[in-house]
């Protein structure tokens, strides 16, 4: 009976931790975030790249400068905002930060390396006129499957961006760029704002 009743806990134990969510969204990281957005938006602007006809045939020192400056900040982001969860999880007494952090790392890793996969495929074939369409879709449906393990506020941002992703993969919209900076940028900006004053920073 006792060994039945053990069993039985263990079984509920496990079955709480696999329903679990890292519920503690950062305020300043997702400010950070946005911020480093605005940055590398600046920095694309006045290379004069944020035209799509001006990344086509792009190639040398300028297509490889864009192509880090644009993944380096895309992965800062998932950095900060994935260490701000921890940090926040763990000063605020929520068990198994470290354990949920892997689970929201790994459910976004698969939409980040097809992103990566098809930045290098782009660049290769001198395409980068769609690069931040493309961006704009792999980060969104990360942060999708990044959502089933956290809040709903990460769900409604990776909507804002397949949104913008599907929109600036559209030919001849031209609007990529802005798109990408708006959600993106925006977009982490005010819902680190939003998360920070309802929520704390």
């Amino acid at each position: 009976m006792a060994q039945t009743t053990r069993a039985d806990l263990h079984t509920i134990a496990q079955a709480l931790q696999a329903n679990q969510r890292l519920t503690t969204l950062s305020g300043l990281a997702l400010l950070g975030s946005g911020v480093l957005a605005f940055l590398a938006a600046g920095i694309t602007g006045n290379a004069g790249l944020a035209a799509p006809q001006a990344r086509v045939g792009l190639a040398g020192g300028a297509l490889w400068g864009m192509v880090a400056l644009w993944s380096a900040t895309l992965l800062a982001a998932v950095g900060l905002n994935l260490s701000g969860m921890l940090y926040r999880a763990r000063r605020d007494g929520q068990p198994l930060a470290a354990r949920l952090g892997r689970r929201v790392l790994f459910a976004m890793l698969p939409a980040l390396a097809v992103g990566g996969a098809l930045t290098l495929g782009l660049a290769l074939h001198g395409r980068l006129d769609l690069v931040f369409g493309v961006w704009m879709l792999s980060y969104g449906a990360a942060l999708i499957a990044a959502g089933a393990h956290s809040v709903s506020s990460v769900r409604m941002l990776g909507l804002f961006m397949l949104l913008g992703g599907a929109l600036g993969v559209l030919p001849g919209s031209g609007a990529d760029f802005v798109l990408f900076a708006g959600t993106f940028g925006a977009g982490h900006f005010l819902l680190g704002a939003w998360v920070g004053v309802r929520y704390g920073w």
